[in-house]
């Protein structure tokens, strides 16, 4: 029987997927920021705020964030340090996600972005911190949280150095192939929280973003795709603030 500081056959897979992952980043041919990317179809003012659907609909990342802090800090259920760290991580993310979403809507550059994207990578480390160390081991989720928080914030200030999409790419759409990987091979057992809720919330907000115009001539002008990106990425962090209402629920976490 191994001992506790051995590393174990499913760590080792982490470990290689990891490297796998910093492989790809590394030979990913440079991707430039798409031309046309912004301004997005709905440029509508409303009370004086320019963009008005595209900033408003950001509250939800903010209401969001704020639920799922408080359900942490009323200490819902004895869960695990590390997990009650990721998901710490995760729900600050998505509340800073809402307001500079928010920034970036309001006027949408390059400059601007910077405060879209940074919060997001945030967001994403506490997600495969919390899946780490529910699946995995909860030594793997600190180290892969602690990592994603430096590596998801260099990739968003190296596309803003270089212009080079790719590694923040690679953190981005690599971390959800990795993770339903991940959620597809290892048992859920006693982990309480719905991440496939949350996968098919994001990956719905990813269909609607890039369907903005789309969406916005299909409703004859009345909501853009982007504006439904924000509110459909919001309920998926809410799929894992409400598995955090009931006290039994999140004891089997522990």
């Amino acid at each position: 029987m191994p001992s506790r500081r051995a590393t174990t056959r499913k760590e080792l897979y982490v470990a290689l997927t990891l490297l796998a992952g910093a492989a790809i980043a590394l030979f990913t041919p440079a991707l430039a920021q798409p031309d046309g990317y912004f301004p997005f179809a709905d440029q509508r003012r409303w009370l004086g705020i320019p963009n008005a659907a595209d900033v408003l609909s950001n509250l939800g990342f903010v209401v969001v964030g704020l639920l799922g802090l408080n359900r942490l800090l009323r200490g819902l259920g004895p869960l695990e340090p590390v997990v009650r760290l990721s998901l710490y991580t995760f729900f600050i993310g998505l509340f800073l996600t809402g307001f500079g979403s928010a920034w970036f809507h309001w006027n949408p550059t390059n400059e601007t972005l910077v405060g879209d994207r940074l919060p997001m990578t945030i967001a994403f480390a506490g997600v495969f911190g919390a899946m780490l160390a529910e699946r995995i081991s909860t030594r793997s989720g600190l180290i892969v949280l602690l990592l994603m928080l430096v590596v998801g914030p260099a990739s968003v200030f190296y596309w803003k150095g270089t212009g080079d999409l790719s590694m923040y790419a690679v953190v981005q759409f690599g971390g959800m192939a990795a993770i339903l990987l991940l959620l597809s091979l290892t048992p859920r057992g006693h982990d309480p929280f719905p991440w496939w809720a949350l996968i098919a919330w994001y990956g719905f907000a990813k269909i609607v973003e890039f369907g903005d115009v789309f969406v916005w001539n299909a409703t004859r002008e009345v909501f853009a795709g982007h504006m439904l990106k924000h509110l459909t990425a919001a309920l998926g962090g809410l799929a894992i603030a409400n598995a955090l209402r009931k006290p039994a629920a999140a004891a089997r976490a522990a």
